[in-house]
């Protein structure tokens, strides 16, 4: 199977009138045990992770993990970046293949917030 964009599995979602879940991830354990559960039961789900996880597991290996077990789970799955801060870091990320993004800037002053939003999704009009 594959990795596929959070838009075009809530687009099928609602077009299926179901629900989607996101589960923030933390290791492969908690992974595993996602996917796993997501598969046997043949529903979507996006795997989530917070600036945490992907520093601490590191961007490619999560894509490369997320990857795997999609095909070997034989169950499409999204990745989405959750509470993410930093332009240059979503950017980066973005360029590894994540399609889906949170940004939070809500410790911004609003206008600034606002700004930052606007830069993010700006820079992902394709996703």
């Amino acid at each position: 199977m594959y990795v596929v964009s959070t838009k075009q599995m809530l687009n099928n979602a609602q077009r299926g009138g179901y629900a989607v879940p996101a589960f923030n991830i933390h290791n492969l354990e908690t992974m595993q045990v996602v996917v796993e559960t997501a598969a046997s039961m043949h529903a979507p789900v996006i795997i989530a992770g917070t600036p945490g996880t992907f520093t601490h597991a590191g961007t490619e290996n999560l894509m490369a993990l997320v990857s795997a077990m999609a095909k070997q789970y034989h169950h499409p799955l999204a990745i989405h970046l959750d509470h993410h801060t930093k332009f240059d870091d979503i950017a980066q990320k973005v360029r590894s293949g994540v399609r889906s993004v949170m940004i939070d800037a809500s410790h911004l002053p609003f206008a600034q917030n606002i700004s930052r939003v606007k830069e993010v999704v700006d820079f992902l009009p394709s996703l």
